[in-house]
């Protein structure tokens, strides 16, 4: 439900989110036109800024994981003496959707974009669950075992 003011007497009228046309007011009886743009902004969601500030954080994050298996195995089949960069991998590119989530959940909040800050806050939201699956992958990729 979208609230607007008649522009004639600026009585407040509730029209449904998807209203578009030409509108009687039932206050003064006057018609209007509703285009459904609000401040020159559109009264739609914008998904796509949801899905894009939800999905790049929480991508860094499932890279992360695949990297430092690949790099955990080319070190494993070297043949030669050489430097396993799966911790750096794994280290950066955390680091870097920590970076980007907090960046898309200041740029929300500053812009009034409800979608990207959103995105973001359900983004750090799912980050225990893929830090936990990212973890069984790498430790069933690798082999790994602590004992």
């Amino acid at each position: 439900m979208v609230e607007i003011l008649c522009p004639h007497c600026e009585e407040e009228i509730g029209l449904d989110d998807d209203a578009v046309g030409e509108f009687s007011c039932p206050y003064c009886n006057e018609n209007f036109t509703w285009d459904g743009v609000i401040d020159g902004k559109s009264a739609d969601y914008d998904w796509k800024g949801f899905w894009f500030s939800f999905g790049t954080p929480n991508l860094f994050i499932i890279l992360a994981w695949i990297l430092a298996a690949y790099l955990d195995g080319v070190h494993e089949r070297a043949e030669v003496a050489t430097t396993n960069y799966s911790d750096d991998a794994l280290g950066w590119l955390h680091l870097m959707s920590f970076l980007s989530w907090i960046t898309f959940l200041i740029y929300g909040i500053k812009e009034r974009n409800k979608a990207i800050w959103q995105g973001a806050l359900t983004a750090i939201a799912t980050v225990p669950v893929l830090m936990v699956l990212g973890f069984l992958y790498y430790v069933e990729a690798t082999d790994w075992s602590m004992f």
